[in-house]
């Protein structure tokens, strides 16, 4: 039980205890001591030669019956005492009610006080027991939101987000975390708009130096099929805002419908063609790197290992996701320098793994499957999945080994995608 609701609960019990300590004497007392209980003989002597209330009336005098003996008032065990009228009548007279317990009633006032501090112990009671089987996350009020679709709890501030930046978002959450950052869903509090905030991992010079180059490239790519970037800063600390989609292309149920997977491959195939068109290079395309809008319209995210194609020359960046890596990134020797190409065989890995369920090669060590990639022939999808029949040359053409043997451009996957699908990944269908 956290600290808060114990201290809580021990207030409520302390309260009800309260109630008790002031009802339960008054209780005890409400009927008083029987008056004549401990009624000594010359006691009731006294009281049987008290003045007749009776005295000036018609009625004739009552005479007072004589007080028996010590000796007399002894009766054997073995002999019945008979109670005459006589008796009766002193004893009323003298007080000696027969059932002392009922002596001295409590007053109205007492009654209604007593029955109303019991219905204070129960209603205090069963509001106690409400408040302690009460869901956790009932209690944190503000602190705790569920975002519609996320299934998670949102705190107010998760650890790793900077203080810095609360002033400028509330409603926090933690969406993930890649080799240079970690992603958060946030609410900015002039706009109440839903946002993600990416912030570096670390920092240090180095992954600075690296995260603000990412959102150089990113921040000037503007189209439907990329995500937007809505702000880039270095003050209070290093963070970028962008657009917020929930979903990703990992999550989804594999293999998808044909029509699903084309249009999906070929909104890819459209935002890198646009990136493309501009200079940069993503070099790390797969399924977790696509987010998902509402309608299934994939937008590309984490930019993190893109750069320029003058720079691609540099092999000193490493990071990428070996599923979906290009022979040229294991290899660079034997299959060149990185390139728009590189692009193109992890979109055909990507769509590979919406057609078929899995990537194209899977080994149980990163050896095999580093070997895989480099040597081996994808099965075609239609083999595992014939409803793409019509996509196989599209896709192992895309995940050809030689960059050579692959498609030119993104524009031109897309133009392949939208020949055998009628239109597939199309604005206007």
């Amino acid at each position: 039980m956290p600290p808060e609701r114990a201290g809580r609960a021990a207030a409520l019990i302390l309260i009800t205890a309260l109630l008790f300590a002031i009802l339960c004497p008054a209780v005890s007392g409400a009927g008083g001591p029987p008056d004549h209980a401990n009624a000594s003989p010359q006691g009731i002597e006294s009281a049987s030669k008290a003045p007749n209330e009776n005295k000036g009336r018609d009625t004739p005098e009552e005479t007072p019956t004589p007080l028996p003996s010590p000796e007399e008032t002894v009766t054997p065990a073995d002999t019945p005492t008979v109670a005459t009228p006589e008796a009766t009548t002193t004893d009323a007279a003298a007080g000696n009610n027969p059932n002392p317990g009922r002596q001295g009633a409590a007053p109205d006032w007492f009654v209604g006080f007593t029955l109303l501090a019991l219905l204070l112990i129960v209603a205090a009671t069963v509001l106690g027991a409400r408040y302690l089987k009460r869901p956790p996350e009932e209690e944190t009020g503000s602190a705790a939101t569920i975002l519609s679709g996320a299934h998670r709890t949102v705190l107010s501030r998760p650890p790793g987000f900077p203080p810095e930046l609360a002033e400028r978002y509330d409603r926090v959450a933690f969406v993930g975390r890649g080799g240079l950052g970690q992603v958060f869903s946030a609410v900015r509090r002039d706009d109440r708009r839903t946002v993600a905030v990416k912030i570096p991992v670390v920092y240090d010079e180095a992954t600075g130096k690296t995260f603000m180059k990412e959102m150089r490239f990113w921040e000037d790519l503007a189209h439907e099929n990329i995500v937007a970037v809505y702000s880039v800063n270095i003050l209070p600390v290093p963070f970028v805002e962008m657009e917020f989609l929930p979903r990703t292309l990992e999550l989804l149920e594999k293999p998808l419908p044909v029509e699903t997977a084309a249009r999906i491959a070929a909104g890819i195939a459209a935002g890198l063609a646009y990136a493309h068109e501009r200079g940069v290079i993503h070099r790390d395309i797969k399924p977790r790197n696509i987010l998902l809008a509402d309608d299934l319209t994939p937008k590309i995210t984490d930019w993190g290992m893109s750069t320029t194609l003058a720079a691609s020359r540099d092999t000193s960046i490493t990071g990428f996701t070996l599923a979906y890596a290009a022979p040229e990134q294991i290899a660079p020797e034997r299959f060149g320098r990185t390139d728009a190409r590189t692009d193109i065989y992890q979109l055909g890995a990507v769509f590979y793994e919406m057609a078929t369920g899995k990537a194209p090669f899977s080994r149980e060590n990163l050896a095999g499957l580093a070997e895989a990639i480099l040597q081996k022939q994808p099965v075609p999808p239609s083999e595992i999945n014939p409803d793409f029949a019509g996509l196989d040359q599209i896709i192992l053409r895309c995940l050809a080994k030689d960059p050579a043997d692959r498609y030119r451009s993104a524009g031109e996957v897309l133009d392949a995608i939208r020949a055998v699908m009628g239109g597939a990944g199309d604005e206007r269908t």
